[in-house]
């Protein structure tokens, strides 16, 4: 499986076979009150290769931080992402602490996500 693009989004469902994407390609977020998550929808588009039909797929998400520490996971793609045709996608919310502002850096397969995170708004 070949991860051919990534994004990160505020909303995706499927209808039809068909992505739809709502809010798509967010680079900018500002830390939350209180120390909580920065919390994004992650889109996946994959290029599903033959093996891929044979055994569970997943892919590793990686975040880097500001002061170039590494965090990953490991996220499972759905069945119905690899099977069918050759492309597929799949969508996962996503969430990680944002200690410090400044720009982390998210990567899926080959395709890097860079975004700023900016000092708490407060209202």
């Amino acid at each position: 499986m070949i991860v051919t693009g990534a994004m990160l989004a505020e909303a995706a469902t499927v209808a039809e076979g068909k992505l739809y994407v709502l809010g798509g390609v967010l680079t900018d977020f500002w830390q939350p009150p209180e120390g909580g998550q920065i919390e994004a929808l992650l889109v996946v588009l994959i290029q599903a290769e033959e093996s891929d039909r044979r055994t569970p797929q997943t892919v590793e998400v990686t975040i880097s931080t500001p002061e170039d520490k590494h965090g990953s996971v490991v996220l499972p793609v759905p069945e119905a992402a690899t099977s069918g045709t050759s492309a597929g996608f799949f969508y996962q919310k996503i969430g990680f602490d944002a200690p410090t502002p400044g720009r982390y850096v998210i990567v899926v397969g080959s395709v890097s996500l860079p975004i700023e995170v900016h000092a708490p708004r407060f209202e």
